[in-house]
């Protein structure tokens, strides 16, 4: 039989894990990361291509859906995907951007860095590995209730060491993400043809990048809450609780 310990430093490392999760989730599907506008320089200095008449056209869409809305037509957001599914009746938060699988695939067959960013590529890979490993380490964390070591070293440690490297990948993911802003669409489309490598321009930075950058914190100090936990695990009172015989023990 296994013995149960709850602490409130193990409390307090996996809340944080699942913090940065969250946050990083919220961040990767959400159109909220550039904010641009509507402007004569916006229409004059886009390239006339099947793909920007494309996005015209869900332009036209989106500023008659917000005429009806009554909310500021002149707004533009876009997230890390230019093509998203928008569930009007069943969205779980406020820019909400389901990428579309078929176009997803085709933005790493295409490389052409004037309909697609080549940084924002990077970018993609490197929060949605990151957010992979990090939901590994949050499944492993639960084990840490009644396993706390495998073969070599505890489960702290591994998850530990795993979420720094999380915390790396979303730390480049975040610096790659503003270098693609020299992108001529990006320039073009969104913020008047004045944007640069991380020089916005007419643009501004929206949400999703600050709830990304919040999940990276968190991220980063959950993988240096684990040792710390794991030590909590191993104190004295644990030990004399142990040797009581409990197999349920929970320690402030």
């Amino acid at each position: 039989m296994c013995t149960i310990i709850c602490t409130v430093r193990t409390v307090l490392w996996y809340i944080t894990s699942i913090a940065g999760t969250l946050l990083i989730l919220l961040a990767l599907f959400n159109t909220k990361w550039l904010e641009g506008s509507i402007s004569g320089s916006n229409l004059s200095n886009a390239n006339l291509d099947s793909n920007t008449l494309d996005s015209l056209g869900t332009l036209v869409k989106d500023v008659v859906t917000n005429i009806e809305d009554g909310a500021n037509v002149a707004k533009r957001e876009v997230g890390l995907f230019f093509h998203c599914k928008h569930f009007m009746d069943k969205k779980f938060f406020d820019g909400e951007c389901v990428p579309e699988w078929d176009k997803l695939e085709n933005l790493f067959k295409e490389w052409d860095d004037d309909k697609y960013p080549h940084p924002w590529r990077g970018a993609i890979i490197c929060f949605a590995l990151g957010l992979a490993l990090m939901v590994l380490t949050d499944l492993f964390a639960l084990l840490t209730v009644c396993c706390r070591s495998c073969i070599c070293c505890s489960v702290f440690t591994i998850c530990g060491s795993i979420q720094s490297f999380a915390g790396i990948l979303f730390t480049l993911g975040l610096i790659a993400y503003p270098a693609g802003w020299g992108s001529t669409k990006v320039k073009n489309e969104y913020c008047g043809g004045a944007s640069e490598p991380f020089i916005l321009g007419n643009c501004e930075i929206g949400i999703a990048f600050w709830l990304a950058v919040a999940g990276t914190v968190c991220t980063v100090l959950a993988s240096s809450l684990a040792i710390w936990a794991y030590q909590s695990t191993r104190s004295q009172k644990c030990d004399d609780a142990k040797d009581a015989g409990e197999h349920c023990i929970c320690l402030v």
